[in-house]
Order: structure tokens, then sequence, then C-alpha cells
């Protein structure tokens, strides 16, 4: 099979092969990967769809929410919504169609489905996966495995947790308007830096092999039911261990080297600003005595550019108030992963891109070094001229 040597590569550098020190999880996640590689190969996944069919005779999916069934631990309830549909040869359009069924498993639940609508339903064209929180805290390993291996669906599913609530309601609450819709700005905004970080599957799969952790975004309804950001849901082995919102939510943004929607109000001695992040980088570089990893800098650049300010601000005291303000969220945030010793920024593996020759002395000490590592935060900031 000429396929044979990508795949072994693939394998071993995913630590599927000759790597027996790997733990369970990290097996598991890299077979996962694996197994999405094998769906792209000509031969491996089959056809998208079984038969030829009419696009009128199909209900395409959009959205799929997935949470905990009623009927027990052991149970799925599966919720999914097509986007408007157009009806007619005028092309009016009508609600989201709307299905939910609770199974043992998500590819059991997608069949019973079938029999719920008088179209064929493809989810081949589903991007678009909410998670419910007590879902979440049980573990999102399988939910995440599915995607990366059923053939009508893929790694590049954006994904987001609904906070305090399950995705049934959330995409419930958004039907008549659709779900698809709402999630799809949250996304192209988050693209324009015009609010928060989105995850994919892949990127969340790839963040839990490699460090152990992965953050994704969460989401609330609002008052009109419409969905609104919610900070960040840390995922730790597999679960949800806690959320980061508000301060600590802009610090992990930052420690990313992203930013999000956001406007940092300043006030000096001659006056104040309104002013936007515009740019970010952000560089780690760990500290040893001798093999022992003692400390981890931090240091990150902004550029600032105000939008609206009152009164007669300095530049200078202007960079030196929102460093301030930025390191501080910064460093509230690290202590919060620390506190559930979750490195979902992957700060060991960016360190050891600056220290290579160190690179196995640090991934042996993290996981024991991390909760209890000095990390300095520093922040160096230049405003944009107008």
């Amino acid at each position: 099979d000429p396929a044979a040597p990508a795949l072994d590569e693939v394998a071993e550098r995913c630590g599927a092969v000759g790597q027996p020190e790997e733990s369970a999880m990290k097996k598991v996640l890299a077979a996962a990967l694996c197994g999405a590689v094998m769906f792209l190969l000509p031969g491996c996944g089959g056809e998208r769809l079984p038969y030829a069919r009419e696009m009128g005779d199909m209900a395409l999916m959009r959205t799929m929410g997935v949470d905990t069934g009623e009927g027990g631990a052991e149970q799925l309830h599966v919720t999914v919504s097509s986007g408007r549909r157009a009806r007619g040869l005028q092309g009016e359009a009508e609600p989201p169609l709307v299905l939910s069924a609770e199974r043992e498993s998500i590819s059991s639940a997608c069949l019973a489905m079938q029999g719920l609508s008088d179209s064929y339903v493809f989810y081949g064209h589903v991007d678009q996966l909410l998670l419910g929180e007590e879902l979440s805290r049980r573990g999102i390993l399988e939910t995440l495995q599915y995607f990366s291996q059923d053939q009508e669906l893929g790694m590049g599913t954006q994904v987001w947790i609904v906070r305090g609530g399950t995705a049934a309601e959330a995409i419930s609450a958004e039907q008549e308007r659709g779900v698809e819709s709402r999630l799809s700005t949250i996304q192209t905004d988050s693209e324009m830096g015009m609010a928060g970080m989105t995850r994919t599957v892949g990127e969340t799969l790839t963040s839990l092999m490699e460090d152990g952790s992965a953050y994704l975004p969460g989401l609330v309804p609002g008052e009109d039911g419409a969905l609104l950001e919610a900070g960040y849901g840390v995922v730790k082995d597999g679960m949800l261990a806690g959320w980061l919102t508000g301060e600590q939510a802009r610090g992990l943004e930052l420690a990313a080297g992203q930013f999000g929607a956001d406007i940092l109000e300043l006030e000096t001695r001659g006056g104040g600003a309104a002013v936007r992040v515009t740019a970010v980088s952000v560089s780690c570089v760990p500290e040893f005595s001798g093999e022992r990893l003692t400390g981890l800098e931090l240091a990150c650049r902004l550029s600032l550019r105000a939008e609206e300010s009152w009164g007669e601000p300095e530049p200078a005291e202007l960079c030196a108030a929102a460093e301030e303000r930025e390191a501080a969220r910064i460093s509230a945030a690290l202590e919060q992963l620390k506190g559930w010793n979750a490195d979902c920024l992957g700060l060991a593996r960016r360190a050891g891109q600056t220290e290579s020759a160190r690179w196995n002395a640090l991934r042996a000490q993290w996981p024991e070094v991390f909760p209890e590592l000095e990390i300095q935060v520093t922040v160096q900031a230049s405003l944009l001229a107008a």
C-alpha cells in the first residue's frame, strides 16, 4: 500500500507507534487523529453520500448539539439544526429544521433522526458543534473522536461549550432565526478581531494530545435567546475543569497571542483615552538551574490604537497604564491555570522552542513543576500614531 509509509509517519508523530510510555489518553487521541487521516486517503473513507440524491430531497444539517441524556449517564441527547430553508420557486424562507434523539451513541441518534424528517437528513454540512456543560464535565473525548472519524463530519468543525446549560436549549432558543447564523457571525467576528477566540475539533484534539488540556469558547443565551460569548472553558484530560471569564478570559487571549473585542479606558495625569489592542506577539523563555526548571518569562508585545481621548494624555503614560493592566490580566489567567495544573496554552511546547536542547528535561518536569512555577510576565506596549 503506497499510503502505508505516510500513515506510519503520522502514527509515530502522534505517539501511537514506538512510544509505549505515552499515557492512555494520548494513545486514544493519536488514534483519533490517525483515523481522521485515513478518511482523507483514496478508498479509505468511502463516498460521502451512499446514493445520488436531489438537493430538494435532502435536509442539510449545519449545527449539532450533544448533551447527556435524561435516560442516564450512558445516554446521549443529540440535537441537529439546518439553516433557514428556501421554499418554492420564489425561495421564501422557512424556519430551520430542528431534530433530536436520545441514544447510547451519536451515530445511533443520527440514524434515529432519519425517521423524523420527510427528507434525507445529511450531516456532511455540519461545521458547528455545541456541547452541554454537564456533558463537558463528564468528558468530551468520545464526541470529538466521533467528529474526527465519521466520514460525513470533519476536524474543521467549530466547537463551543454552553455554559450553565444544554446544547439542546441553546439550539431551541434560536430555532426561529437559526442558531447557525449566530454562530457564523461569532466565528466571522473572531476572525476580524471583534470577538473572542474560536476553536475547531482538530485544534482541540491536538491540544489535548500534546498538552493534556485545551480551552474552548463558552456561550450563554441572552435575554432575547441570542447566544453571547461567556469566556473560556478549560478542558483537562478530556473533562471540563472550570471557566475563565472577565479579566482572566482577556488574559488567556493575550497569553495565546490573540485579542478579542476589548477597549481599555485608561487615565493619566493629563487626561485619558480609550485604546484598542491591534496586534500581539508573545514569547516564552524557560529559566534553568542546571537541569532543573526554575521559572518562565512570558514576554508580551502590544500595539495599541487610540479610538478616542479626552484632555491631553501623554502617550508614554497611556502605554504604561496599558502595560500594567494587561500584565495583571495575563497573571490572573496563569494563576488559575496553575491551580488546575492545566497548560492549555501550550507554554511547555512554546518554551521548548527557545530551549530545544533542554526540551526533554523541560517536558519531563513540567507536570510536577507547573503548578508552583514562578512565571514572570512582562508587557511592552507601543501606541500607533493617529
